[in-house]
């Protein structure tokens, strides 16, 4: 999930929203001798605006984030992601994997009480697969059959190997085996469309809450398309809806950490991110909560618009130039932590030995800092393109957090000879859009996991991946990936092998500069009961949570 193209770091509403719409049986964890509040709202802060409520073009935070809420699909994750029945009530997969068969439940409705059926699912993927649509998220659909001849134009969207014999039954095919693929289900993307609301409102659709359908637990209101403020209120057609524990959220965007705290200590939120200066403060009260892992920080280099960025060396030289520990512990303050490659840490494990991918990928050059190595590089790289000096552009989010990093990254770069550094922190719509065009010399973006698996991030930096905006391109890079998907899919040591060396094939070669692994903290009113859900975990499927006051 690209976070602010990719802000994203995984932002704590993404935490608080995930516990609050859970669904199924009560969990134990949330047992409490307080009765439930009456008035059961709660008031959220998010760093990010909505982009756009249409599955098919949602790629950042900001935008996925409520379409967990306010949409649901075939699966939903649990604890570390563990698969759980959403609109699925069975699966039949075959012994080549490579055909799944969906029993769906026959009691979902949209929220103009019409049936969700599989038919809903098959126009929603072809519609997210058509290149007319051009969607970010289209190239999840990689293993599906037919996809890579309908993004080539050789086929109709049609072709899909999706197909629906019955209103409550879906079956897949794919072109070959996807190990990770019932954990995409799960993901936003993959979620169903009802076709006559996106045609009724063409080019409107998902642009304000009052064109967008919704089969979640909550229907999403009071949002134009600008607006920094939004509501969810329970859907009263959601097929669990008994297990939907809150009643409203109320959400407006807060882009200053304390601004965010002076509401809280008002009543005014009930929960708020802190910044790295009020963490100190607040890190031993009951109420301050961390969260930390699944998504990295990185910096996108563009090499389609700037020669230079297609040196090696002038790569390497800005990865070297930047203290990563220094980044996180002094300038962010705020629990975040240096990083050891592109995927983080903590977030898959060697099926063999248990080590942790992050170490077994680690090549220290990759994320090291040296600054006489990196003058050295860049006199060296600078040499070999025929230039003395160079301006970049460096694009960035307009929060805060975003404003410390590029200023510190400035600050550093100005150490190469003849670099100069123009900064523009701007709204997360507009670097969105900027990022996605190639609007830019030099981007802060940021991956949060989607599912589970090494592939979530490498895929990214394949050379016909869409949101690989840095252009980066390396064929042994490619062929590992591909192995990884074709020839060792079946085999659980030889694919991680293969996700081993294409890491640190891109660390070797700076394709990307990882620059921290983000840490979300937070202070959640004492009042507020329910799981605590950890962004490793990949979790939305969370259960149970009330308020009492």
């Amino acid at each position: 999930m690209k976070f602010n193209k990719h802000l994203l770091m995984i932002t704590g509403v993404l935490a608080v929203m995930l516990v609050l719409a859970g669904c199924g049986n009560n969990s134990s964890s949330t047992k409490s001798s307080k009765q439930m509040a009456k008035d059961q709202t709660i008031n959220l802060s998010t760093s990010s605006e909505i982009s756009t409520l249409d599955i098919a073009k949602a790629s950042d935070s900001g935008s996925l984030t409520p379409l967990y809420q306010i949409s649901e699909g075939i699966y939903r994750l649990g604890p570390k992601s563990k698969i759980e029945n959403a609109l699925a009530t069975s699966t039949k997969v075959s012994n080549d994997g490579l055909t799944y068969t969906f029993k769906l439940r026959t009691n979902d409705k949209w929220n103009n009480g019409q049936p969700v059926t599989a038919k809903d699912f098959v126009y929603g993927w072809r519609r997210v697969v058509n290149p007319k649509t051009a969607a970010g998220y289209s190239y999840l659909f990689e293993g599906v059959k037919n996809y890579s001849a309908i993004q080539k134009g050789h086929l109709s969207a049609n072709k899909l190997g999706v197909y629906a014999p019955n209103s409550h039954t879906l079956v897949v095919k794919l072109s070959h085996p996807v190990p990770y693929f019932k954990l995409l289900l799960a993901f936003p993307t993959f979620f169903p469309q009802q076709e006559s609301a996106v045609k009724k409102y063409g080019s409107r659709y998902g642009t304000s809450s009052a064109t967008t359908a919704y089969n979640g637990p909550f229907v999403l209101s009071k949002w134009n398309g600008t607006s920094d403020t939004w509501t969810m209120t329970k859907n009263p057609n959601y097929w669990d809806k008994k297990h939907v524990k809150a009643h409203q959220l109320d959400f407006q965007v807060i882009k200053t950490p304390s601004t965010g705290l002076s509401l809280y200590q008002q009543n005014k939120l009930d929960v708020i991110s802190l910044s790295g200066e009020e963490v100190p403060t607040y890190k031993n009260r009951p109420e301050f909560k961390k969260f930390v892992g699944g998504s990295t920080m990185y910096l996108e280099m563009n090499q389609k618009r700037v020669k230079a960025l297609k040196n090696t060396k002038v790569r390497q030289a800005l990865s070297r130039i930047i203290n990563k520990q220094t980044l996180a512990s002094q300038v962010l303050r705020d629990g975040s932590t240096a990083p050891k490659g592109f995927v983080s840490t903590n977030f898959f494990r060697n099926p063999k030995t248990g080590a942790d991918f992050a170490k077994d990928a680690y090549e220290k050059d990759g994320v090291a800092y040296n600054q006489s190595q990196a003058k050295k590089l860049w006199q060296q790289g600078m040499k070999q393109v025929g230039q003395k000096k160079l301006h970049l552009s460096l694009l960035s989010d307009d929060t805060d957090q975003s404003k410390k990093t590029t200023q510190y990254l400035q600050s550093q770069f100005n150490k190469l000879p003849g670099l100069s550094i123009t900064i523009h922190n701007v709204p997360t719509k507009s670097k969105l859009s900027r990022s996605t065009s190639g609007d830019f010399d030099l981007v802060v973006s940021s991956w949060g996991a989607d599912f589970a698996d090494p592939i979530n991030f490498l895929d990214l930096l394949t050379k016909s991946n869409p949101t690989n905006n840095g252009h980066w391109v390396n064929a042994t890079y490619d062929k590992y990936i591909e192995a990884s998907k074709t020839t060792d899919a079946n085999n659980p040591d030889k694919r991680y092998d293969d996700l081993v060396n294409a890491e640190k094939v891109l660390m070797k070669d700076q394709g990307i500069v990882p620059l921290y692994q983000p840490a979300t903290t937070q202070l959640w009113r004492t009042n507020i009961h329910g799981f605590v859900w950890n962004p490793a975990d990949m979790s939305n499927g969370y259960k149970g949570l009330y308020v009492t006051k």
